[in-house]
């Protein structure tokens, strides 16, 4: 949801309210709070209250990619507990060059994608 709402602000290029948001995507105004929450604390949007108010864009969206949304609402993107040093068979895993590899490409592929390419 935390995409679909930066397009929804990306779309607009002013401030737009997420009641406005929530009643064309039928989500509720305290799941999108939660979400515009996050979305601010990464310095993605900013909010102002207020007739005409409501959340927009910090930047352009050709300068925000997916890789900064989907880490904003849903935190560090490890594929496997390994990357994080918990698995006690880490050290001796054959599958650890391929999660690694895989990570890799995870996060090259959305660095890629811009915001701009979805509106």
């Amino acid at each position: 949801m935390g995409f679909i709402l930066m397009t929804e602000l990306a779309k607009s290029g002013g401030y737009v309210s997420l009641r406005e948001v929530g009643a064309r995507m039928h989500v509720s105004d305290g799941y999108l709070e939660e979400i515009a929450a996050a979305l601010k604390s990464a310095n993605l949007i900013q909010g102002r209250s207020g007739p005409g108010g409501g959340y927009r864009l910090v930047r352009d969206p050709k300068e925000i990619n997916a890789e900064q949304i989907v880490t904003a609402i849903e935190g560090p993107m490890d594929l496997v507990e390994c990357h994080g040093g918990a698995c006690p068979m880490e050290h001796r895993c054959s599958s650890k060059r391929l999660w690694d590899v895989l990570q890799k490409d995870l996060h090259a592929s959305l660095k890629k994608k811009t915001l701009a390419e979805f509106v």
